[in-house]
């Protein structure tokens, strides 16, 4: 989980500054490349137990159906030189899908659903980070479920670092899961499934 003691982290601040130092150095010498890299680059392992990966399905009428995936996993690489070009990529045990009603559970491994027994994992893969704030970005990506790859986005925000290399985030955004064949339950169950990540980075 997140402390909630993390400091938060200014990307568009933090970049200026070391645009600035950099730029000064180089007006006296030569200076490594390795440099122009701020405290923030680097690659970061994202391990099960230190994402939690929650989900929610409007119901007409009712409440929403919500859940999680245990398993989660990934590598988040950080480049705060040119945060454009920073990138992630995770993978999900899609059998890992819990609810707190075992037939629902049921029901979303199933062919009309996930259909876990033919594919197992779900993937997603940024393929454009774009800055949108102090600590925020709109990553753009694909995201493959069912045989199917789909593009998506995703809003994420850093939330501080800690110790021990580590930084938190958060991720907000969804897909529509009639795009990757799982229309059942329609028009009662909403079309669109909207994901809700926090976690923590730990610097490989």
């Amino acid at each position: 989980m997140i402390s909630t003691q993390s400091r938060p982290i200014g990307i568009k601040r933090l970049l200026r500054a070391s645009f600035t130092a950099v730029a000064g150095l180089l007006a006296v010498a030569a200076v490594p490349l390795q440099a122009t890299a701020g405290p923030l680059t680097g690659t970061y392992t994202l391990s099960p137990a230190n994402v939690d990966t929650g989900f929610s399905v409007k119901v007409l009428g009712g409440r929403p159906v919500t859940g999680e995936f245990k398993t989660v996993s990934g590598k988040m690489i950080l480049d705060q030189s040119r945060p454009e070009n920073s990138r992630v990529s995770v993978k999900v045990d899609l059998t890992s899908v819990h609810t707190n009603n075992d037939k629902v559970t049921g029901f979303l491994k199933s062919a009309a659903m996930f259909d876990v027994a033919k594919y197992p994992v779900a993937t997603f893969k940024s393929t454009r980070v774009r800055i949108t704030g102090a600590n925020s970005a709109d990553v753009e990506g694909v995201l493959t479920l069912r045989g199917q790859t789909k593009r998506t986005k995703l809003s994420v925000k850093l939330t501080g670092t800690k110790g021990n290399g580590r930084v938190g985030f958060e991720v907000s955004g969804g897909f529509f899961r009639s795009f990757y064949g799982m229309k059942a339950g329609q028009p009662l169950y909403a079309d669109k499934v909207n994901l809700k990540i926090s976690g923590t980075g730990r610097r490989s």
